[in-house]
């Protein structure tokens, strides 16, 4: 018999839910603001719209995929400057609380892998890496059947790679693709019509994708050498660009290794906006 379930995606700006079924069918989609989670927005809007839906759906479970890093007891551990006054919220606790119903959260990077793992791109790996290349840049790796995260709930904290205590700047901050469209805005173009204009042949943007690749593809690299993974996932918009884009940090990536150690394989995330919904309620279905 088919139950239903309630899947959170809180990103920085909005945060994204859909009640499906267990056969992955959506009953249900909407959106609300976060409010830079002014007087604690966030976990307000996650309980009131967990109550509007029971009112009206038999639920079985709610997951929550959300930005940050997620501890043991599905609290916000550390959730730098992208959400104010984040760090600390009781998610599971309080919405278990509030709904009377088991309640599942893991970081947003984790949840968009675990949804590929699920029904997407993932489903033929025993290990893999995701980089979600975003506003951010978000780590994630699975083994074995298993999420790793560290000691701390710390760990694929890829974006704070090359951290420079001096001025706080960070891989994320030079080259995510919120970097990489400020870089392009001096040229007024966007990344889409950037990466259209390279297809096209046109060598200056060519040149300027690589480079992007050529950073992005120097720390997957480092990535490879202490994890070996059998594959990268890339997700984020850009992944979009398909084999153009992997192609390219296939090529970067193997640059930065020594010869004959590149056998890691890069792929484009599949699911786009849902792989997070259906990653925060694949345990439950499964």
């Amino acid at each position: 018999m088919s139950k239903n379930y309630l899947a959170f995606d809180v990103g920085g700006t909005s945060i994204k839910y859909a009640l499906m079924d267990s056969d992955l069918n959506f009953l249900e989609r909407g959106k609300a603001l976060t409010n830079h989670n002014k007087n604690h927005a966030i976990i307000t809007n996650l309980t009131t719209i967990s109550a509007d839906l029971a009112a009206k759906y038999d639920i079985a479970g709610i997951g929550v995929s959300t930005a940050g890093r997620v501890g043991q007891n599905g609290e916000i551990v550390f959730s730098g400057p992208t959400i104010q006054d984040y760090q600390g919220t009781q998610i599971k606790r309080v919405l278990e609380k509030e709904s009377q119903l088991p309640v599942h959260v893991l970081n947003d990077v984790d949840a968009a892998l675990r949804g590929e793992i699920f029904c997407g791109a993932g489903k033929l790996f025993r290990s893999i890496y995701c980089i979600a290349l975003g506003t951010g840049i978000g780590g994630s790796f699975y083994i074995d059947h298993h999420l790793v995260d560290g000691a701390h709930n710390l760990g694929n904290s890829v974006g704070y790679l090359d951290y420079d205590p001096a001025d706080k700047s960070t891989f994320e901050s030079h080259y995510s693709t919120l970097a990489f469209e400020r870089q392009l805005s001096t040229e007024n173009i966007s990344v889409p019509d950037a990466f259209a204009k390279a297809r096209q042949g046109n060598q200056h943007y060519l040149q300027l994708i690589d480079q992007w690749c050529d950073q992005i593809g120097k720390r997957m690299a480092q990535i490879c050498l202490i994890l070996d993974p059998e594959a990268f996932l890339i997700g984020g918009a850009v992944s979009q660009q398909g084999d153009f884009f992997t192609g390219r940090l296939a090529a970067a990536t193997k640059k930065y290794m020594p010869d004959g150690m590149f056998h890691v394989q890069i792929k484009p995330a599949m699911l786009q906006d849902r792989s997070q919904l259906f990653g925060a309620v694949a345990d439950f279905i499964e």
